[in-house]
């Protein structure tokens, strides 16, 4: 058992007074992606003084020299093309932890209106659109939370459960296990799109899942009952359109896209149990390691991601995450032909 110290960041500890709430059934709204807006040659990601490097071919990339607190809007509308085009974008030797809630969510606000959680603890004083994502001997971890299992990867895309969706979504540390582990692992949706057979997409193509808000976390934290009796639902395409990029993306979510719409149980769990599997491959799959200062930026319509709770039982790991909500998916194959 790790020996007791006090939070590097206790302001910034989850609290929620009021308990749970119920989940937004967020009314459609046409949202403004900032990556359309990008300068595409990204002025001021990538010049002498800064340096973008591959974390692989085909998913994330990590930037250095661009402090993100410092970046003017033109400068955050390209974070938001990057983050659409490569799907995970790691920024280290940040101050973004130490800016404060209101410059955190004015920055993160400049993509979008945020997601207010309806169980997740945040800041006192602050309010839902912060979720703070703390472990330690006290609270136990994701593994306490879903139960024994043999496993614990928890693949996902954050909140699918309404019309609009997460886009540029923020994840920075605080407080990292000081005996290493608590990695984030990240995968290419539209790299798991393009690894199929061309047959085999065609079956996909005008298929919907059916999306729900009791997912296993929220079962997990309200029970059963309740998670079902209030939950928020909504039909997306199984490979959607990048509102910015274009590109044909799996829009699979195994924590909360629960059914192809239209197939019998079976069918259903047939043809998700196998896209569940295949987008967790190594091929186009990344792991970042968390470091003092470090910033996640990942577009969730490109990119999902699981939690590694690998760490010394009783480890403090400390997080906060911020969703802005962008465009309703649409439909890949109405995308106009290539010429």
């Amino acid at each position: 058992m790790p020996i007791r110290t006090e939070p590097l960041y206790p302001a910034y500890l989850p609290v929620r007074p009021d308990g749970p709430t119920v989940p937004i059934d967020l009314p459609l709204f046409a949202a403004d992606e900032r990556g359309r807006h990008a300068d595409p040659t990204l002025p001021e990601l990538d010049n002498g003084s800064t340096k973008l490097q591959a974390i692989t071919p085909r998913i994330g990339t990590e930037v250095s020299g661009v402090q993100l607190s410092q970046l003017t809007p033109a400068g955050l509308d390209q974070v938001a093309l990057l983050a659409a085009e490569r799907g995970v974008v790691v920024f280290r030797d940040q101050d973004f932890a130490d800016i404060g809630p209101d410059k955190q969510r004015e920055l993160v606000s400049h993509f979008g209106p945020l997601h207010k959680h309806p169980t997740m603890g945040y800041p006192e004083g602050t309010g839902p659109e912060f979720h703070v994502v703390y472990a330690d001997d006290r609270v136990g971890t994701l593994r306490d939370l879903l139960g024994p299992h043999t496993a614990y990867d928890f693949w996902h895309i954050d909140q699918t459960f309404t019309q609009n969706v997460p886009s540029t979504t923020f994840f920075w540390v605080l407080e990292s296990p000081a005996s290493g582990g608590g990695d984030t692992a990240f995968t290419s949706l539209t790299a798991a799109y393009q690894a199929l057979s061309p047959a085999y997409r065609a079956t996909l193509t005008d298929l919907e899942i059916e999306h729900t808000s009791a997912s296993k976390g929220e079962v997990a934290r309200v029970g059963t009952e309740r998670a079902l009796k209030e939950a928020v639902n909504a039909t997306h395409p199984l490979v959607i359109a990048h509102p910015v990029t274009r590109k044909p993306a799996l829009f699979v979510n195994p924590a909360m896209g629960r059914t192809v719409k239209g197939f019998k149980p079976e069918e259903s769990d047939h043809v998700l149990g196998f896209l569940h599997n295949h987008i967790k491959s190594l091929d186009f799959s990344c792991r970042v390691r968390w470091a003092p200062g470090t910033v996640v930026i990942w577009d969730q319509r490109t990119a999902a991601h699981t939690a590694i709770p690998d760490f010394e039982d009783g480890a403090r790991r400390h997080m906060v995450r911020m969703i802005p909500y962008g465009a309703k998916p649409t439909f890949a194959k109405d995308e106009p032909a290539t010429p």
